[in-house]
């Protein structure tokens, strides 16, 4: 597991060599162990590495025998054993244990389709001296990040942004297309950032620069659902034993590991395959908060007791402002998803223990798990049934700016996604404003220098799959946005902050393409979701926690930022000239903080959080009173 880094000049201007330095040491957190670099007058490369394969002689960049190809690459390979061994036969030779060296010598054979032998996590750069060419690119789902940006005739790279701009050569402008997006989601759909410029390489695709110039394309997709002549329960068992493999090879480790346990189906599966797998009892870490309301330690303490782990608990007792600072920071964009907080404080308590973690993240998009899925399913069936619905709909939605003073944020939110053309409805699903409230919330210059970015991506991605399903359609587009963009880059920054690797049994390239094919009546019904993967679990995870109703891992943010945060809201979000305000409607925000105090909303809770984490993350960039990040304690309490 590393950070990444570097340039490339392809029309001969000159590399600025000495930023090399500062931008990979932008990267430490993310590899502590070491560091390595090359450069020559066409590319410069540098990585920091956290060791977890080949301690000893895995020194990244890694070439091949006549030092033509190198390689530096953030991940891991899980099947480079079997990748190495086949190599050997044909002749090459190794120099180093490390999964990452077989990239070079797959590029010797295969050219730039060796990615797609690949199985595992990563984002890498390999660079071909002979053709003066360099590669880019990243994992099936995202799991790795990888950002870059062209200035000055040079190509910078890095698996932050935060190295990119301490290249001391790219401008740090708010993008305000991006921004819409950001309020409308959450997040910023890709391939955008909120810096102008600054592009996230997509996915499952491949970024070549040469002097022909920066061609971008796509390696893989999902799989499209198909009929099978499988009965259900054969294809949980066949499921059942993907998922172990997909375990086992994520074992493979040479220093400490464990995994995080919330006690739910997903996380509870993977280390219940853990244990029977290990002589050791695993060492898992679970994190709540002191609010019975959310705490929900009661249910990884039963799995925990169950497979005889040695388990670790922590407590958090309050979010602090340093702590939220923190966080933005780690995240180079604004860390909208509420469960960043716990999910960092977890790692860095967990990277007292081990360096590696197994968790229980894909799950629910893999097999329908999510509630709105079923919303999609049934307000489609209400539809077929009853076609005046949709007239009920727009009457309603007339209605919406009315209803912010009576009803839950939640009933207009669906009655906005009734009225969307169904087609447009997985984008819907996954907003945390509706398009109405965007609008009133945008001050008049970002209004102006919007646009309409986010949902031409969102028409883009549906239209690959109208063919399929709506919950197909949906799975599908939430696994391109909310999944990348969000989910996958929230576990990354959190983890890598503490210098913590985390991998993902369940999206494990075998396990999805498997999952993704099957027919949706065997994930999701009217009576519940996830139903091929709870079948494939019987015996290994408890009844009572395979039974028990979905709930969502929730976080007690409403209180936080009416009790210890509300200073820093008012500071940076709520004050006369605050910085945001350049881009948000102070009236519509004032709005917004009234709602938060007088309704216990959790619609509206999220909403504040988007809007705080945006003016936390501004303040620290452009506000007048910036301040560094110090290394701050979560305030918790363990057992």
């Amino acid at each position: 597991m590393c950070g990444i880094t570097g340039m490339f000049s392809s029309g001969g201007a000159v590399l600025p060599l000495a930023a090399l330095q500062p931008m990979n040491q932008a990267l430490l957190h993310r590899g502590p162990d070491e560091e390595g670099s090359f450069h020559d007058d066409v590319v410069g490369l540098a990585m920091r590495r956290l060791s977890i394969i080949g301690l000893g002689n895995g020194r990244q960049p890694i070439f091949n025998e006549d030092g033509s190809v190198g390689v530096i690459m953030n991940g891991e390979i899980y099947n480079y054993q079997e990748l190495r061994a086949g190599l050997e036969e044909r002749g090459h030779h190794f120099r180093t244990r490390s999964d990452i060296e077989v990239a070079v010598h797959l590029y010797e054979e295969q050219g730039t389709g060796f990615v797609s032998a690949l199985r595992g996590m990563f984002a890498f750069a390999l660079y071909d001296q002979r053709q003066r060419r360099l590669l880019l690119g990243r994992d099936r789902l995202g799991k790795k990040p990888l950002y870059y940006a062209e200035q000055g005739g040079i190509l910078y790279f890095a698996s932050e942004i935060k190295a990119l701009h301490a290249s001391g050569r790219l401008p740090q402008d708010l993008d305000t297309g991006a921004f819409e997006s950001y309020l409308a989601h959450g997040f910023v759909v890709g391939p955008r950032t909120l810096f102008s410029g600054i592009r996230k390489l997509p996915p499952a695709s491949i970024l070549e620069a040469s002097r022909d110039g920066i061609k971008v394309r796509p390696y893989w997709d999902l799989p499209a659902p198909q009929n099978t002549d499988m009965g259900f329960d054969q294809a949980a068992e066949k499921l059942r034993v993907l998922l172990e493999e997909a375990v086992h090879i994520r074992l493979m480790s040479e220093v400490p590991l464990g995994a995080f346990l919330s006690g739910g189906v997903d996380s509870s599966a993977v280390v219940g395959i853990m244990s029977r797998a290990s002589v050791k009892p695993v060492e898992t870490f679970a994190v709540g908060f002191d609010n019975p309301d959310f705490d929900e330690l009661v249910h990884a303490r039963t799995a925990a007791q169950l497979y005889g782990t040695n388990h670790h608990e922590l407590v958090l007792r309050q979010c602090s402002p340093d702590l939220l600072r923190e966080i933005n920071f780690y995240h180079d964009e604004p860390a909208a998803d509420p469960a960043a907080v716990p999910t960092y404080c977890l790692s860095r308590f967990a990277r007292a223990y081990v360096t590696v973690v197994l968790t229980g993240e894909g799950g629910d998009e893999l097999f329908a798990g999510y509630r709105h899925y079923r919303l999609h399913r049934q307000l489609a069936q209400w539809e077929d049934r009853y076609p005046g619905i949709g007239v009920a709909a727009r009457v309603l939605a007339g209605l919406e700016p009315l209803g912010r003073s009576f009803g839950p944020r939640r009933l207009w939110k669906a009655v906005w996604i009734a009225n969307l053309p169904r087609h447009e409805r997985p984008r819907g699903l996954v907003s945390v404003f509706t398009d109405g409230e965007v609008k009133r919330l945008l001050s008049t210059a970002a209004a102006a220098d919007g646009g309409r970015y986010a949902i031409d991506e969102f028409r883009a991605l549906q239209a690959r799959v109208r063919n399929l399903d709506c919950v197909s359609q949906a799975m599908y587009v939430d696994a391109k946005t909310q999944l990348a963009d969000q989910l996958l880059m929230k576990v990354d920054k959190t983890t890598m902050a503490a210098s913590l690797e985390a991998r993902c049994p369940f999206l494990d390239q075998k396990l999805i393409e498997y999952v993704a094919s099957l027919p949706i009546d065997m994930k999701i019904s009217d009576s519940g979701a996830k139903l091929l993967l709870r079948q494939a679990l019987r015996g290994l995870v408890p009844d009572e926690l395979l039974d028990r109703p979905k709930h969502g891992f929730e976080v007690p943010v409403r209180r936080w930022m009416l009790s210890e945060l509300e200073p820093l809201a008012n500071e940076v979000l709520l004050a006369p000239g605050a910085g945001a305000h350049q881009y948000l409607r102070a009236d519509a925000v004032k709005e917004l903080w009234q709602r938060l105090r007088s309704h216990d909303d959790a619609q509206v809770a999220r909403q504040a959080w988007t809007l705080l984490n945006f003016a936390v993350w501004y303040e620290q960039l452009w506000g007048r009173n910036r301040r560094g990040v110090e290394h701050v304690e979560c305030v918790a309490a363990h057992a």
